[in-house]
């Protein structure tokens, strides 16, 4: 990782924003792939470091943010609201009352990926991250009985990828 970031930005300052907020999402993955959950302080601090790593403006970088955190903030609660109530009825199961589709640290990974990728990258590496995410779902689901997946290192596989191949662009 260090070198890709280096050969794209030399020796600089970008250059050291880049990594601590590359290895900073690199760390987030870990620990949420191990606990399932994040501190928060490593969640503030790569929504920190995405404003110094990003090209776009600040203006920009907070719309596009917004943009994207509050899009998923809102399909968090539809989803939420669907496994909550329609299929905890059709399925009779109870435990489904209180999961929710989206953990609390994926809103502020997904609004740090927007912030470096704009919008158009940011829901490319969400897609990448979805299909990353599909197998591995089913394997939690079914052989080990455990409904939650954590989502933040298959956020961070489709970001890197999108970051250093542009997908984006087939969607034009």
């Amino acid at each position: 990782m260090t070198l890709a970031l280096y050969l794209k930005f030399s020796l600089s300052l970008e250059f050291l924003y880049a990594v601590l907020f590359f290895y900073l999402l690199i760390v987030l993955s870990f620990i949420d792939f191990k606990y399932k959950a994040v501190p928060d302080y490593l969640l503030l601090l790569s929504l920190i470091f995405s404003f110094f790593v990003s090209d776009f403006s600040l203006i920009e970088s907070l719309n596009n943010a917004f943009i994207i955190s509050g899009a998923f903030v809102l399909l968090n609660f539809l989803i939420s609201f669907y496994i909550q109530n329609i299929k905890s009825k059709i399925l009779k199961d109870e435990s489904l009352k209180t999961q929710e589709a989206l953990g609390e640290g994926d809103i502020p990974v997904l609004a740090a990926i927007g912030v470096v990728l704009g919008l158009k990258g940011a829901l490319a590496a969400v897609f990448l991250a979805a299909l990353f995410a599909i197998i591995p779902s089913i394997y939690y689901n079914f052989k080990k009985k455990d409904i939650q997946t954590p989502f933040i290192p298959y956020l961070v596989i489709g970001f890197i990828i999108e970051y250093f191949l542009d997908i984006s662009k087939v969607f034009n």
